[in-house]
């Protein structure tokens, strides 16, 4: 029997929509990039069935762990390799066949990021192959946002996502207050911080702390450094908390910012913030599995 071609899946939400036109259009070197982004939101769209799957919080996990550690997660096998094979479609992986990846092992490495086991799902193509991942674990950590995203304590102190372990991918200084928020890029997921504490290695002293400005007037857009672990997190005020797509949008927007920061010797830690315990197995989805 022969399958029709899988359809790219645009966005529906028009903002959306004209975000991603005006970060592609700011942005041409990165619109292969965007490319697996724009599949991505679309897929966390729809969400169907990635709702279905996500878990409870795990009630044994450890006080500083995030929601997920330890959860374990029932996917739709089908709808994974699906997605999988879609974004291998959009940035092919040389030396990789998509068809031989282990889909639903490459998400739940994705979810623990865990670069050294995406690396061994397919060695020659491992560069290539954790972008990919990085793509194919949104869809499923969004939902996990929406769903059991409330349950994060107001008290969250840590540097790291309170829902999925990851560093912060931006700083939101919010209303006229301008209390500091931090954001997850790859859930969406927010929590407030004090203003002088490096998210990274909780440093709190104002005279190692600072801050990179663009040469070119800007005021709005700033990158917060320090010089105990040099580490970085890209800054903005907003006047209401960004989307949860917004926040990844503005990652690829402001990419010069981290061109800035990494010539002047900062860097975002390699290691995730936490690293999750997660078990994600496939249930069959209906006759067919593939």
């Amino acid at each position: 029997m022969l399958w029709p071609r899988a359809r790219r899946r645009h966005v529906a939400d028009r903002e959306l929509g004209q975000r991603l036109a005006d970060v592609r259009h700011e942005n041409p070197e990165s619109v292969a990039w965007l490319a697996l982004v724009e599949a991505a939101l679309g897929e966390s769209e729809d969400g169907t069935a990635w709702k279905a799957a996500v878990p409870a919080p795990a009630a044994d996990r450890p006080v500083r762990a995030p929601l997920l550690h330890r959860s374990q997660i029932t996917v739709d096998g089908r709808a994974v390799r699906r997605f999988v094979r879609r974004l291998f479609r959009l940035a092919p992986a040389d030396g990789v066949d998509p068809d031989r990846v282990d889909a639903v092992g490459l998400l739940e490495a994705a979810v623990c990021q865990d670069d050294a086991r995406i690396g061994a799902l397919a060695p020659a193509g491992s560069a290539a192959l954790r972008v990919i991942a990085q793509m194919a674990a949104l869809p499923l950590l969004q939902a996990c946002a929406r769903a059991i995203g409330r349950e994060v304590s107001p008290s969250w102190w840590e540097g790291y996502c309170p829902l999925c372990g990851a560093w912060p991918t931006l700083a939101e200084f919010r209303g006229l207050e301008r209390k500091r928020w931090l954001r997850c890029g790859r859930c969406g997921t927010g929590w407030e911080v004090p203003w002088l504490k490096c998210p990274f290695c909780d440093e709190m002293n104002h005279q190692h702390l600072g801050y990179l400005a663009p040469e070119d007037g800007e005021t709005t857009r700033k990158v917060e450094v320090c010089d105990t672990c040099k580490g970085y997190v890209k800054a903005e005020p907003t006047v209401r908390p960004l989307s949860w797509w917004g926040v990844l949008l503005e990652d690829v927007a402001t990419v010069p910012l981290d061109v800035a920061a990494l010539d002047r010797g900062y860097h975002r830690p390699e290691r995730p913030g936490y690293g999750l315990e997660v078990h994600i197995a496939a249930r069959r989805s209906g006759f067919w599995t593939s």
